[in-house]
């Protein structure tokens, strides 16, 4: 199940499914995959992937989007991911 303390953002997507954005800590790698989709038992059915970036990158924000998730990376990039992959539609 997610750590409460470093859930920034949660949002229900259906199937019992959820979309949870991690606050960042101390010891998360430079490019952290903190957007992850848990199941109702709350194992990680997907990781969000990163686009190609510098060293460090991570996502600072995440929103419904119709049928899409729009997210944000601390480098500036915004995109639509699909919600069921975690991976860039487009």
């Amino acid at each position: 199940m997610p750590e409460p303390a470093r859930v920034a953002r949660s949002i229900a997507i259906g199937g019992g499914r959820r979309v949870v954005l991690y606050a960042p800590a101390a010891e998360d790698d430079a490019r952290a995959r903190n957007l992850v989709c848990l199941d109702r038992a709350g194992r990680v059915v997907w990781r969000g992937e990163l686009p190609p970036a510098a060293a460090s990158d991570r996502f600072v924000a995440v929103e419904r989007d119709g049928d899409s998730l729009q997210v944000e990376t601390l480098s500036g990039c915004r995109l639509l991911i699909s919600p069921g992959t975690g991976r860039a539609l487009g």
